[in-house]
Parts: C-alpha cells; structure tokens; sequence
C-alpha cells in the first residue's frame, strides 16, 4: 500500500505547475481495498510559493487518556487568502498499540513548497 501511495503522490508532483508563483491545489479519490472496512480516501497535494514561517510555540495540554498521542499544529496554505496559516496542535488516538506519529512537513521542490501530511508509523 505505502509503493501505491508513493506511486501516486509522485504523479502529483510530476503533474504540478513549473512556475512557483502559482498555487495548484491538486485532488485525486482513490479506494483502497487492503484494509478491511476501509472507504475512499482523499489525496489533495498543496504547492505553496514561499518557504512556511517558523513552527508557533504551542502549549502542550495534558492528555484526555492515557494512551492519546500530541500531534502538534503546523502551517497550512491557504489557497484562497495566499497566505499561510496556523492550525493548532491537538491529542490523536493511535490506530494500534506502539504506534507513532510522524508529523507533517513542507518539502522545498523546483516549483516551490509541498505540504506532505503526517501518519501513523
């Protein structure tokens, strides 16, 4: 499943503009049936022009369980407004036992700054 993904997120950047003062917000559906019970999933890659500012300073709550994970808050391209934007950090509950957040982060590519989200390693 993880070559499929790669497979299909690198279509995406192929496919994005060459010029980095566009901003292309690319959306691609795909089912995935290796996971029992699982529906469609959305895929939306963002090409921002300019570098995100330095992560905010968040205080870290205590947790609501035992076993909730801090997934922390990032930058996010707003396509409308040009702009970047906050979006605060908050507690997940992890898919299974041992397993660990891997936040997102922007990726510097020739045509400018790729939001690659974060997961559950």
């Amino acid at each position: 499943m993880r070559r499929a993904l790669f497979a299909a997120s690198t279509v995406l950047l192929l496919s994005a503009p060459a010029f980095a003062d566009e901003v292309t917000t690319i959306e691609k559906r795909t089912t995935t049936s290796d996971v029992p019970g699982s529906g469609s999933t959305v895929s939306t890659t963002v090409i921002a022009p300019t570098a995100p500012p330095p992560p905010e300073v968040e205080t870290v709550p205590p947790p609501p369980m035992p076993t909730a994970v801090w997934m922390p808050g990032h930058w996010t391209w707003n396509t409308t407004g040009q702009s970047y934007v906050w979006t605060r950090g908050h507690y997940g509950e992890p898919p299974r036992a041992q397993a660990a957040w891997i936040p997102g982060r922007f990726i510097q590519q020739p045509n400018g700054w790729v939001w690659e989200e974060g997961h559950w390693d």
